[in-house]
C-alpha cells in the first residue's frame, strides 16, 4: 500500500509538472502571438496597406524615367497663317557620377561651357560636383547654334558626362499682333494666358516615357529593362481670327493713340454678326509674347529701372533694400498682368450713348415708341422723380424731334422720356434678354459680365428707379465689357438672334482628325425681325444724317452710333473724381444685309491736342479707317452713288492714240471729264498718267500735240482746310484730292489727315488722299 501510494504521489507530481509545463507552454505561445502582433501588422501593412507605395518606390530606386517632350500644337488663324508654333531646342545636363568616373577636369570643362552659355563657370562647377543627385540641368531651351558649339566641345575633348535632351519651345511669328488673345506658354511649356491656356488640354498632348534599370552610384543597366510609353503630338487650333483684319484694327487703333494723343490706351474688335465669329481683338498697348515678362511700354519700363536702381543702391539685405525689392515686383507683376490683360471681355466700361441703340430697339419692339412718337429737347429738364436735373450734350437743345431723329442727334431728354414710356419692368425684361447680365460665353478665359443696376433699382420708381431708369436709358452709371455691347447690338442688326460669340473654330489632332468643331450657337432672340429691319434703317441714317457721319467710307453703306463716357467710379490722388473719358464707336456694315460689326473705343484722349473729345470726332473715323480697310479684302462690294464720286478711286487708262471724241467716251464712262490742250487730232499726252489713280468725278487734262508738262510740285499742308479750300489750294498746283471719311460741304468739316506729307515733291497729277472730319461732331 505505502509502495502504491509512493506512485500515486509520483504520478500526480508527475501530472502537476506535466500542467505546468502546458501552461508555461501557452503562456509562451501566447507571449509570442502577442509579440508577433506588431510585426504582422507591420508585415500587413507593408504588404498589403501600401503595397503601391512600397512597389512603386522600389521600382524607382531601381529604374529611371526619362521624359519624352509632347510637340504642341500649332495656333492658326482662319487662313492657315501660323500665331504660334512650336521649334526644337535642347537642354544641357551634367551627370556628376559619370563626370567623377570618367576623371573629367570639372574647372576646365566648368569654364568652357560657361563660355557657350554665358554663365558663372563656378556654379557649373559647383552643379558638376554635386553627387545628391543624377542629373543637373545647366541649360535650358538653347538653340541649335548653341546645341552644336557644345557637342563640338564634347567630341573634340572626348567628354563623358554632358548631355543634351530634345525639347521644344514655343514660338509666335507675328510677334505682338493678338497677344492678349493667343496668350503664351511659361516655362513647362504650359498655356498661361490667352488661347494658349483655355484650349491647353487640346495643344499640349501628352508626354511620352523611356523606363531603363540602372545600378549602384545611379548608373545605367544597358540591356537589362527597357520600356517605352510613346508621347502624343497636341491638337492643331483654327481660330476665327484673320491676322489681316486683326493688323488693320491694331494699325488703326494705334494711328488714333498717336493722333489724339491716348493716355490709356485703346481697344477694339471686328465680329461677325450673324455668326458671333471673332475677327480681330486687339488691347493697344500690348507685348510680344515671345518676351512676355519684358515691359513694352517705354515710360513704365524707364520707371521700373529706375525703381531697380534705387533698391539695388542700398546695401545688399538691408531694410531699405528689401522693402525697395518688395515695391520693385509689386509693380513689376502689376505691370505685367496689365499688359497681358484683353480689356474686350475682362474690362467692364460705362458705354454712354452707344447703348441707345439697345433703348431704342427695346422700346419700339414693346410697342413703347413708334417712329411718329414726338419728343422735345430745350438743353436739359427736370424729370419728375430725378432729383438732379438732366441735361443733354447740346446745352441749347435738339428742339422738336420723332424717333429716327433722337437717335441721329443722340438726345438724352428723348432717350430718358423713351425709357420711361418703356417702363421700369420692360426696360429690365430686355436687359435680360440682351445678355447684359451673363458672360457671353466666349471659350477664352478672364471673362466678366460688368455690372448693372439690381431690378429693384429700375423697377421701384420710389426708390431711385427714375434716377437709375433714364441714367441708363443713355449709357451711364453702370458697366459692362465691349464685347458683352457687341454682341447685344449685333442683334439688332442681324434680325434679333443673339450669338454666342467664339474664337476657335476647329481643333484637328495629328493625324488630321477634327476632334472639336464649332458651329454658330443662337443663344435666344432678343427682338422681333420687324424691329430689326427699322433698326438697321435708323442706324444707318446716324451716319448718313447724324452725330456720325465721320465713319462714312466712299462706296460702303455703313451705320453705327457713337459714345462718350466718364469714369465716374476712378478718382485722383486727392479723391476728386478724374475729368477723363472713354470715346468709342460701333459701326456695322453693309446695312442692307450687316455681316461686320466694329467697336474702337479710346481710352482718356488728351485736352492738350486741342481736339474736342468725343466718340464722334475721334472713334468714328477710326472705325470708318477699319471699315476702308477691311471691307474689300473680306470681299463686300462697293456700290458708289453720285454723292460717294469725290471718295472713288480710278485707274487712269491710256488714253495714248485715241480721238478727242474717243477720249471724252471714254473719260465719261469712269466719271470722270476732260479739258483738251492742243489742236491735234489724236491724243499724246495726259494728266494723270496712264496707270495713276485719279478721285472720281475729276477733270483730266487732255493733250493733242502740246507738250505735257513734266514738273514737280511742294505738296501743301491741307490740315484746318475745307473741302473748297483743299480743291482751291490742289488745283493751283496741279493735284488731285480724294476725299475719305466725312463727305458733307461745311465749314466745320475739315481736313484731318493726308496720307501724303506736307512738304514732299510729286508730279504735278499726283493724287492726295485727305481724311475730312466733322471737328464740331458731338457725342
Amino acid at each position: 500500500m505505502g509502495k502504491h501510494t509512493g506512485k500515486k504521489r509520483q504520478w500526480s507530481r508527475l501530472r502537476a509538472d506535466t500542467g505546468q509545463h502546458h501552461r508555461i507552454l501557452l503562456v509562451m505561445i501566447l507571449l509570442g502571438v502577442l509579440a508577433f502582433l506588431p510585426i504582422g501588422a507591420q508585415l500587413y501593412r507593408l504588404m498589403v496597406v501600401d503595397y503601391d507605395y512600397y512597389a512603386d518606390k522600389a521600382l524607382r530606386n531601381q529604374t529611371r524615367t526619362t521624359t519624352v517632350t509632347a510637340e504642341r500644337g500649332n495656333i492658326y488663324d482662319r487662313n492657315m497663317n501660323i500665331l504660334a508654333s512650336s521649334v526644337s531646342v535642347e537642354n544641357v545636363y551634367l551627370d556628376p557620377h559619370e563626370l567623377k568616373q570618367a576623371g573629367e577636369d570639372i574647372g576646365s570643362l566648368a569654364a568652357a561651357l560657361g563660355e557657350i552659355l554665358e554663365k558663372d563657370p563656378a556654379w557649373i562647377a559647383e552643379q558638376a560636383a554635386d553627387l545628391k543627385q543624377r542629373y543637373k540641368q545647366i541649360g535650358s531651351r538653347i538653340d541649335e547654334e548653341t546645341a552644336t558649339r557644345i557637342r563640338s566641345y564634347i567630341n573634340e575633348n572626348d567628354i563623358s558626362g554632358i548631355h543634351l535632351e530634345p525639347n521644344t519651345m514655343r514660338t509666335y511669328p507675328c510677334g505682338t499682333l493678338a497677344a492678349q488673345v493667343i496668350g503664351f506658354t511659361n516655362a513647362s511649356n504650359q498655356g498661361a494666358e490667352g488661347i494658349e491656356a483655355s484650349y491647353n488640354s487640346f495643344l499640349e498632348g501628352s508626354t511620352g516615357r523611356v523606363i531603363t534599370s540602372k545600378g549602384n552610384n545611379e548608373m545605367d543597366m544597358p540591356f537589362s529593362y527597357e520600356k517605352y510609353i510613346t508621347s502624343r503630338q497636341g491638337g492643331d487650333l483654327i481660330l476665327t481670327l484673320d491676322c489681316v483684319v486683326q493688323s488693320c484694327l491694331e494699325k488703326q487703333l494705334e494711328a488714333a493713340i498717336a493722333r489724339y494723343d491716348v493716355q490709356n490706351g485703346a481697344f477694339g474688335l471686328v465680329m461677325n454678326a450673324k455668326t458671333g465669329e471673332i475677327l480681330a481683338m486687339a488691347t493697344v498697348g500690348s507685348y510680344d509674347p515671345n518676351h512676355y515678362l519684358e515691359i513694352y511700354d517705354e515710360e513704365t519700363a524707364t520707371a521700373l529701372e529706375q525703381l531697380k536702381l534705387q533698391y539695388k543702391s542700398q546695401p545688399e539685405h538691408s531694410e531699405a533694400y528689401e522693402q525697395g525689392k518688395a515695391a520693385y515686383e509689386v509693380q513689376l507683376h502689376e505691370a505685367q498682368l496689365k499688359q497681358w490683360r484683353n480689356r474686350v471681355l475682362s474690362d467692364g466700361y460705362e458705354p454712354g450713348s452707344t447703348f441707345k441703340v439697345l433703348t431704342m430697339a427695346a422700346a419700339l419692339d414693346a410697342g413703347a415708341i413708334n417712329l411718329e412718337t414726338n419728343f422735345y429737347c430745350r438743353g436739359s429738364e427736370q424729370i419728375p422723380g430725378r432729383s438732379q436735373l438732366l441735361h443733354c450734350w447740346r446745352a441749347r437743345g435738339h428742339g422738336a424731334e420723332k424717333t429716327p431723329q433722337a437717335l441721329q442727334n443722340s438726345c438724352n431728354i428723348a432717350f430718358a422720356h423713351i425709357a420711361l414710356k418703356l417702363g421700369g419692368e420692360k426696360f429690365y425684361e430686355y436687359i435680360e434678354k440682351f445678355g447684359i447680365l451673363e458672360k457671353t460665353g466666349i471659350d477664352l478665359a478672364g471673362e466678366s459680365k460688368g455690372v448693372f443696376f439690381d431690378k429693384s433699382l429700375v423697377v421701384n420708381t420710389e426708390k431711385w428707379g427714375t434716377a437709375s431708369l433714364t441714367s441708363a436709358s443713355f449709357g451711364q452709371t453702370f458697366k459692362l465689357t465691349p464685347l458683352q455691347l457687341v454682341r447685344a447690338i449685333a442683334s439688332v442688326v442681324n434680325g434679333g438672334y443673339l450669338m454666342e460669340p467664339y474664337l476657335v473654330s476647329e481643333v484637328v489632332d495629328a493625324e488630321g482628325n477634327t476632334v472639336l468643331k464649332q458651329e454658330p450657337t443662337v443663344v435666344r432672340r432678343t427682338i422681333r425681325e420687324e424691329t430689326s429691319d427699322t433698326m438697321r434703317t435708323l442706324i444707318r441714317s446716324v451716319v448718313e444724317e447724324g452725330t456720325a457721319k465721320n465713319a462714312q467710307v466712299a462706296g460702303f453703306s455703313i451705320g453705327g452710333k457713337t459714345g462718350t463716357s466718364e469714369k465716374i467710379d476712378v478718382f485722383d490722388e486727392n479723391g476728386q473724381r478724374v475729368l477723363d473719358k472713354i470715346v468709342s464707336f460701333v459701326g456695322i456694315a453693309p446695312m442692307e444685309d450687316p455681316e461686320y460689326i466694329v467697336l474702337v473705343a479710346l481710352d482718356t484722349p488728351s485736352r492738350a491736342t486741342g481736339i474736342y473729345i468725343s466718340g464722334g470726332v475721334m472713334a468714328a473715323p477710326t472705325v470708318g479707317a477699319v471699315m476702308a480697310d477691311i471691307l474689300p479684302y473680306l470681299g463686300v462690294q462697293r456700290n458708289y452713288t453720285q454723292e460717294d464720286a469725290a471718295g472713288r478711286t480710278i485707274i487712269m487708262e491710256d488714253l495714248t492714240g485715241l480721238t478727242p471724241k474717243e477720249a471724252e467716251k471714254l473719260l465719261k464712262d469712269q466719271s470722270l471729264t476732260a479739258r483738251f490742250s492742243g489742236s491735234g487730232e489724236t491724243v499724246t499726252g495726259q494728266i494723270p498718267a496712264a496707270g495713276q489713280t485719279v478721285p472720281g468725278a475729276s477733270q483730266v487734262l487732255v493733250y493733242l500735240g502740246d507738250p505735257v508738262p513734266d514738273r514737280t510740285v511742294t505738296v501743301p499742308d491741307f490740315s484746318g482746310m475745307n473741302r473748297a479750300q483743299t480743291a482751291a489750294a490742289a488745283g493751283e498746283l496741279g493735284l488731285y484730292i480724294l476725299v475719305t471719311g466725312n463727305t458733307a460741304i461745311s465749314p466745320k468739316v475739315l481736313a484731318t489727315l493726308q496720307d501724303i506729307p506736307a512738304g514732299t515733291q510729286v508730279r504735278v497729277g499726283s493724287t492726295v488722299q485727305l481724311q475730312f472730319t466733322d471737328t464740331g461732331a458731338r457725342d
